[in-house]
Protein backbone atom coordinates (compact mmCIF):
# COMPACT_ATOMS: atom_id res chain seq x y z
CA UNK A 1 0.00 0.00 0.00
CA UNK A 2 1.30 3.68 -0.58
CA UNK A 3 0.51 6.52 1.26
CA UNK A 4 -0.88 9.59 -0.12
CA UNK A 5 3.03 11.25 0.16
CA UNK A 6 4.17 8.15 -1.66
CA UNK A 7 5.54 6.37 1.45
CA UNK A 8 5.07 1.90 1.11
CA UNK A 9 3.60 0.70 4.31
CA UNK A 10 3.02 -2.84 5.03
CA UNK A 11 1.72 -4.28 8.33
CA UNK A 12 5.78 -5.12 8.89
CA UNK A 13 6.21 -0.78 9.33
CA UNK A 14 5.71 0.94 11.93
CA UNK A 15 4.52 4.89 11.43
CA UNK A 16 2.65 7.34 13.33
CA UNK A 17 -0.39 9.04 11.96
CA UNK A 18 0.01 12.43 13.06
CA UNK A 19 -3.00 13.56 12.18
CA UNK A 20 -4.87 11.01 14.24
CA UNK A 21 -2.75 11.69 16.95
CA UNK A 22 -3.01 15.25 16.92
CA UNK A 23 -7.31 14.27 17.09
CA UNK A 24 -7.53 12.09 19.61
CA UNK A 25 -5.08 14.11 22.14
CA UNK A 26 -7.44 17.49 21.40
CA UNK A 27 -10.12 15.11 22.85
CA UNK A 28 -8.44 13.29 25.44
CA UNK A 29 -6.72 15.83 26.85
CA UNK A 30 -9.33 18.32 27.66
CA UNK A 31 -12.03 15.32 29.24
CA UNK A 32 -9.38 14.08 30.86
CA UNK A 33 -8.92 17.31 32.84
CA UNK A 34 -12.18 17.96 32.96
CA UNK A 35 -12.57 15.24 35.27
CA UNK A 36 -9.77 15.60 37.19
CA UNK A 37 -10.66 19.11 37.74
CA UNK A 38 -14.53 17.89 38.62
CA UNK A 39 -13.05 14.67 41.03
CA UNK A 40 -11.05 17.75 43.16
CA UNK A 41 -13.71 20.01 42.94
CA UNK A 42 -12.21 22.96 41.39
CA UNK A 43 -11.89 24.81 38.45
CA UNK A 44 -8.64 25.53 36.11
CA UNK A 45 -8.92 29.08 38.12
CA UNK A 46 -7.78 27.57 41.10
CA UNK A 47 -4.52 25.87 39.09
CA UNK A 48 -1.67 28.14 39.40
CA UNK A 49 0.84 26.18 36.64
CA UNK A 50 -0.14 23.91 33.98
CA UNK A 51 2.71 21.76 32.56
CA UNK A 52 1.97 19.99 29.39
CA UNK A 53 4.31 17.15 27.87
CA UNK A 54 6.28 19.01 25.81
CA UNK A 55 5.22 17.31 21.98
CA UNK A 56 5.57 20.33 19.70
CA UNK A 57 4.71 23.94 19.77
CA UNK A 58 1.27 23.68 17.86
CA UNK A 59 -0.09 20.68 19.65
CA UNK A 60 0.65 22.65 22.81
CA UNK A 61 -1.13 25.79 21.50
CA UNK A 62 -4.42 24.16 20.20
CA UNK A 63 -4.88 22.12 23.98
CA UNK A 64 -4.46 25.98 25.01
CA UNK A 65 -6.48 27.37 22.86
CA UNK A 66 -9.07 24.28 23.54
CA UNK A 67 -9.31 24.65 26.83
CA UNK A 68 -9.06 28.41 27.40
CA UNK A 69 -5.75 28.33 29.39
CA UNK A 70 -4.12 32.01 30.05
CA UNK A 71 -0.09 32.30 28.78
CA UNK A 72 0.56 33.36 32.67
CA UNK A 73 -0.37 29.36 33.95
CA UNK A 74 0.70 27.64 30.69
CA UNK A 75 4.42 26.48 30.64
CA UNK A 76 6.01 26.14 26.94
CA UNK A 77 9.70 25.16 27.74
CA UNK A 78 11.06 23.39 24.54
CA UNK A 79 14.44 25.80 23.96
CA UNK A 80 16.42 22.94 25.46
CA UNK A 81 14.77 19.75 24.81
CA UNK A 82 13.33 18.04 22.26
CA UNK A 83 10.15 15.89 22.49
CA UNK A 84 11.68 13.37 25.20
CA UNK A 85 7.86 11.63 25.40
CA UNK A 86 6.34 12.58 29.19
CA UNK A 87 9.88 12.99 30.39
CA UNK A 88 9.42 16.61 29.40
CA UNK A 89 7.34 17.70 32.70
CA UNK A 90 10.28 16.65 34.92
CA UNK A 91 12.27 18.56 32.81
CA UNK A 92 9.68 22.00 32.47
CA UNK A 93 9.45 21.58 36.45
CA UNK A 94 13.61 21.66 36.83
CA UNK A 95 13.53 24.68 34.51
CA UNK A 96 10.65 26.71 36.70
CA UNK A 97 12.23 25.72 39.92
CA UNK A 98 15.53 27.04 38.49
CA UNK A 99 13.80 29.95 37.23
CA UNK A 100 11.73 30.34 40.36
CA UNK A 101 8.81 30.34 38.62
CA UNK A 102 7.37 27.95 40.78
CA UNK A 103 6.91 28.75 44.73
CA UNK A 104 5.71 26.29 47.62
CA UNK A 105 1.55 26.20 47.78
CA UNK A 106 1.29 26.42 44.20
CA UNK A 107 -1.36 24.00 42.46
CA UNK A 108 0.58 22.16 39.46
CA UNK A 109 -1.44 20.47 36.62
CA UNK A 110 0.76 17.77 35.08
CA UNK A 111 -0.61 16.28 32.19
CA UNK A 112 1.15 13.21 29.97
CA UNK A 113 0.00 11.98 26.90
CA UNK A 114 1.12 10.09 23.25
CA UNK A 115 3.20 6.62 23.27
CA UNK A 116 0.68 4.20 22.27
CA UNK A 117 -2.39 6.49 22.91
CA UNK A 118 -1.43 6.67 26.54
CA UNK A 119 -2.54 9.72 29.06
CA UNK A 120 -2.90 10.51 32.42
CA UNK A 121 -3.32 13.85 34.88
CA UNK A 122 -2.31 14.66 37.90
CA UNK A 123 -2.80 17.60 40.59
CA UNK A 124 -0.24 18.70 42.76
CA UNK A 125 0.74 21.13 45.10
CA UNK A 126 3.90 22.30 45.29
CA UNK A 127 6.31 21.85 48.48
Amino acid sequence: MEDTMGNKRTANNLYMNGGEIFSFTLTTVPATLERLLTKAKIGLDDIDLVVFHQANLYMLKHLQMKMDIPDEKFCVRMKHCGNTVSSTIPIVLSELMAEGAIQKGQRVLLVGFGVGYSWGATLVEWE
